[in-house]
């Protein structure tokens, strides 16, 4: 990468531990084709025990792509690390986080996404995800959940600080991470707020975000594909949850260390990080009997899902999964 060249107005950062080479390319092509907008691509890669950077770098000069970056770290740390690590080597003014197998949606992703935070002065705009599956060789387009599953409050025309607040943090309808473009600096801020007591979901610097009433808007547009199948976010495993819901309570615990003990919201928060998110099954059910206004949420989430993209653009995805084609 010529280290004189101007700054991007994004950096997509690849995080990668131990990746399929060619689930790594069909994502790296999804970027490439990317257009309107100026771009760097970044592999952060945790401590990987097979180093690819030399078919990485083949594969980028194969289609004569130089804006790049390796930022290969020599150990493990968990996500968390590996995505602070990327996004200070990034070059960029906002970042765009992706992780091999999953692409973005079309030709147009970074740049609608890139305008829309241009246009509404906003630190984190997201949008929504369609969703295959990863287990299997054709492109095969799943049903589920969109997330999250209440948009409005994030909509630029109704715009509800508190109503994000609640519904990420208490409720816990969270956005997610791929379908995200974030600030360089703002990422950075809260990224660092749990460096080292979260290790594996990055994603839980929009409930801090959150929190501080940081605006996130949803721009209503697809910005990605995403593979589900294995992984840490779709597996099943107890080790898995339980992982998770160190990280959740981690997180928890850097906003509780700010609270201020005569507001009202942090004492419901204080409440909730005590008991909603215990890992109890029964002090979780003590606090939705003593709120049943948020257990109607919930479960209004749970039983009336918002649908997730079904549809897609042939044209793109082909190019995508034929990693050798000219761009």
């Amino acid at each position: 990468m010529n280290a004189c060249m101007a700054k991007a107005d994004i950096s997509v950062v690849v995080l990668t531990y131990n990746p399929d080479l060619n689930d790594l390319k069909k994502t790296l092509r999804s970027i490439m084709l990317q257009d309107g907008v100026d771009f760097e691509i970044v592999i952060a890669d945790d401590g990987s025990k097979n180093n690819l950077s030399e078919e990485i770098k083949q594969y980028f000069a194969k289609f004569g792509f130089t804006r790049y970056q390796l930022v290969l770290n020599e150990v493990n740390h968990g996500t968390v690390i590996n995505v602070i690590s990327g996004v200070e080597k990034s070059d960029g003014k906002y970042i765009k986080l992706i992780s091999p197998g999953d692409y973005l949606y079309d030709t147009n992703t970074l740049k609608n996404m890139f305008d829309f935070a241009e246009q509404n002065n906003a630190p984190m705009v997201f949008g929504d995800i369609l969703f295959f599956d990863s287990n299997k060789e054709e492109f095969t387009v799943l049903k589920k959940s969109a997330l999250p599953a209440v948009t409005k409050c994030y909509e630029a025309k109704s715009y509800k600080p508190d109503v994000i607040k609640r519904n990420n943090l208490i409720v816990y309808d969270n956005i997610h991470g791929v379908s995200t473009l974030v600030r360089k600096t703002v990422f950075t801020k809260y990224l660092k707020k749990i460096e080292g007591k979260s290790i594996y979901c990055e994603d839980l610097a929009y409930r801090l975000m959150a929190y501080d009433e940081v605006k996130m808007l949803y721009c209503h547009q697809t910005v990605a594909m995403y593979g589900f199948g294995f992984g840490i976010s779709t597996g099943t495993s107890d080790k898995w949850a339980q992982r998770i819901l160190n990280d959740l309570q981690a997180s928890n615990k850097v906003m509780a260390e700010s609270f201020k003990p005569d507001n009202r919201m942090n004492k419901l928060l204080k409440e909730t990080f005590e008991e909603r998110y215990s890992g109890e099954s029964q002090r979780t059910k003590k606090f939705f009997s003593k709120h049943p206004s948020l257990l109607i949420k919930r479960l209004s989430i749970q039983w009336f899902p918002r649908s997730s993209t079904q549809e897609y653009n042939e044209s793109f995805v082909s190019k995508v999964l034929d990693t050798e084609a000219q761009l």
